[in-house]
């Protein structure tokens, strides 16, 4: 199993989070950033979303989802942690701007297929 989840994570529940905060949404990945994080504590998401995640996580792991104590590298590293156990495909670019610098995850998932191309049944 893990050492961070006690039971099994869907990734659903970071794409609804996801989704929630309307983080910038391309054909096959979602945009996390600052502005992400940021929008997450403007409409008071993150917190429910901390404490939607404390039944998966370990009581000794806690510490990474206290709502309390959540900063943006903590809040990368819970997408980091459930991106990994889940095996869901995510790519990180770190920017640089005036002294600081920007972390930029593209977390990537498979897009529903709605229409069915060039498919002939009667082959």
């Amino acid at each position: 199993m893990s050492q961070l989840f006690k039971t099994q994570i869907s990734i659903n529940i970071l794409f609804k989070f996801l989704e929630k905060i309307n983080c910038q949404k391309m054909e096959n990945y979602y945009i996390v950033d600052i502005t992400a994080y940021k929008r997450s504590i403007y409409i008071d998401a993150l917190k429910t979303f901390l404490y939607e995640l404390k039944e998966f996580y370990y009581a000794s792991k806690y510490k990474y989802i206290d709502p309390e104590n959540i900063n943006q590298n903590k809040f990368n590293t819970i997408i980091r942690q459930i991106c990994n156990f889940t095996n869901t495909q995510y790519t990180k670019k770190i920017g640089h701007g005036q002294t600081k610098y920007s972390v930029v995850y593209y977390i990537y998932f498979s897009p529903i297929v709605t229409t069915v191309d060039n498919y002939n049944i009667d082959k």
